[in-house]
């Protein structure tokens, strides 16, 4: 079962190497023979690209077994062996996904490329940036929060939350909300003043006992502050994530300019329903945020 998982795996992940075989493209590959698979040679570069593709597909798992990634490759090539003896690569729907697969790991190369030439930021950017967000650095603190999860009426939320937040303590607005509300969720955490996102402008100024609602589809959430422990952070500390953060910014930012750049010096035009002036060409028209600049 693990030996045929993997082989699915590595059968996709590794497509690009399917399509240069394909296409009569072959690139030239000097490293190591592995195996053969009558006469097909598989080379340490083929497998290294492979686990490659396998390890950034499965961010945080374990590194797969080299041995079987291997044999997925062993498996590969017959299955490719044998589809281009039954002539499955001149069926128009084959060519139309390796046309694809093609351009698509084009693609992805330029940006890969593209984005790995910004330069990372400076020593000042890093600092300057410390320094305008104390909350989040030199007067960090984690903060314990209660979470009232509470499922009710629509048209009753609006006037439970006003309760809720006008309630003193954790205690009350568990309380509060296990009268009133059709159900509740009660839990209770430590949330690092990262971790709040958009909420810690407001969690930052709040006392202990203070509570916000917040509107949920199927009722509110309350979030009671509990208390506060100052956990700091130098420029030290807090520089590596700074600067890396700041540095796929500067990468999204160039790749989107770089977008931008192309498409104005493209001609570019729209046919048949996505014609300009058709309900479609509207749609067409709303803003897409280039991708693969987060590495």
């Amino acid at each position: 079962m693990k030996t045929r998982s993997a082989f699915n795996l590595a059968l996709t992940l590794t497509c690009v190497a399917v399509l240069l075989a394909a296409c009569g493209r072959k690139s030239e590959d000097t490293s190591a023979t592995l195996a053969t698979v009558n006469g097909d040679r598989i080379t340490q570069d083929q497998l290294d690209f492979a686990m490659k593709q396998i390890s950034a597909a499965r961010p945080g798992a374990s590194a797969p077994a080299s041995a079987s990634v291997l044999e997925s490759l062993v498996e590969q090539r017959l299955a490719v062996q044998k589809a281009e003896k039954d002539k499955l690569d001149r069926n128009p729907g084959v060519l139309q996904a390796l046309e694809a697969a093609r351009k698509d790991a084009l693609a992805r190369y330029f940006i890969e490329q593209f984005v790995a030439k910004v330069p990372k930021p400076s020593a000042d950017e890093v600092r300057q940036y410390y320094e305008a967000h104390p909350a989040n650095f030199s007067r960090r603190n984690a903060y314990v929060i209660q979470k009232v999860d509470a499922r009710v009426a629509a048209d009753k939320a609006g006037a439970l939350a006003a309760q809720a937040q006008a309630a003193s303590g954790a205690a009350a607005v568990a309380g509060l909300l296990r009268a009133k509300a059709d159900a509740v969720n009660v839990t209770e955490s430590t949330q690092p003043a990262e971790s709040l996102g958009p909420l810690l402008p407001k969690i930052s100024t709040m006392t202990a006992g203070q509570t916000i609602a917040i509107a949920q589809p199927m009722g509110l959430a309350a979030l009671t502050l509990v208390d506060v422990k100052p956990q700091p952070l130098t420029l030290a500390q807090a520089q590596p994530a700074i600067e890396q953060m700041l540095w796929t910014q500067k990468k999204r930012e160039a790749l989107l300019a770089e977008t931008k750049d192309m498409r104005s010096k493209a001609r570019i035009d729209y046919l048949g329903k996505f014609a300009p002036g058709t309900v479609s060409a509207t749609a067409a028209s709303a803003p897409v945020a280039a991708s693969g600049a987060s590495q």
